[in-house]
């Protein structure tokens, strides 16, 4: 078994507090975390309190989510985003879109965001969702190459990418170098009725449902594709547990998938890998 540069998604320990995310995914394994804006807003620590912890427990901030309508221009929690990013680090952003936007439409706010990210060495990773404005690869990519921006990308999140019928040949005419991170996880046999209640509430550990997760790494694989790797499962019964449990099954599965797969787990940096 190779060593695996993993990240702890944020949504895979979503009800955790700061500190117990930070100690539960570290002695899990993950060498990585996500944030939502909200938890870094939500917490009482100061900026040098996080950072502190995350050395001791040897993690870095690998993304950071916030969901809002960025085609509209800058948003007053970029503020705190982008300071999260100049004093404690962190990779890449993740975002979607959640409003009805044409695509041509989204071009240009796509560019101004990503040059805006760029001031602080942050890379921004546009990721597709079959409940969203914005369902399939296709579709995000046609955004991300018309835009044209160095640090601009995509995320590619398995459920995602099984539920909006992906196929390998999806990646066709892609460049690897454009897919920022691989979120893991899987899904059941059969999609519900309401897309939206289930990737946020059933999905499944990464390589233990019905997507042929080994495919579709297969293909990442072979196309070159070295983004870093993340744990994302949004799950009701995983929230049960203790977060210590919760954080060794997503690493366990994940390392579990990437190994049967063939898939390295890359090492990745920040925008103050300097300092770390």
């Amino acid at each position: 078994m190779s060593m695996k540069h993993l990240n702890c998604s944020a949504n895979t320990l979503r009800h955790a507090d700061l500190p117990t995310r930070i100690t539960a995914a570290a002695q899990a394994g993950f060498t990585g975390i996500g944030l939502r804006v909200s938890d870094y807003l939500g917490t009482d620590l100061p900026d040098g309190r996080i950072r502190d912890l995350l050395d001791q427990h040897g993690l870095r901030v690998l993304e950071l989510e916030h969901n809002w309508d960025w085609a509209l221009g800058p948003d007053p929690v970029e503020e705190a985003m982008f300071r999260l990013a100049d004093r404690i680090g962190v990779r890449h952003l993740n975002l979607p879109m959640f409003q009805a936007h044409p695509l041509t439409d989204l071009v240009e706010p796509f560019g101004a965001l990503c040059d805006r990210a760029a001031e602080h060495g942050v890379l921004v990773g546009f990721e597709f969702l079959p409940y969203s404005h914005v369902r399939t690869l296709g579709e995000v990519w046609e955004v991300v190459a018309a835009a044209d921006r160095r640090n601009g990308g995509i995320t590619l999140d398995l459920w995602h990418w099984f539920r909006s019928g992906a196929t390998p040949a999806d990646l066709d005419g892609i460049p690897a170098s454009v897919i920022t991170t691989v979120q893991l996880c899987d899904v059941l046999p059969e999609p519900g009725p309401d897309l939206t209640e289930e990737a946020r509430h059933r999905r499944l550990l990464p390589g233990r449902g019905a997507g042929d997760t080994l495919a579709v790494l297969g293909a990442l694989r072979d196309r070159g594709v070295t983004a870093p790797m993340s744990a994302e499962v949004f799950s009701d019964e995983l929230d049960a547990r203790p977060a210590r449990d919760a954080a060794r099954f997503a690493f366990d599965a994940a390392t579990d998938v990437l190994d049967r797969a063939a898939f390295p787990a890359p090492p990745w940096t920040i925008n103050l890998e300097e300092g770390r």
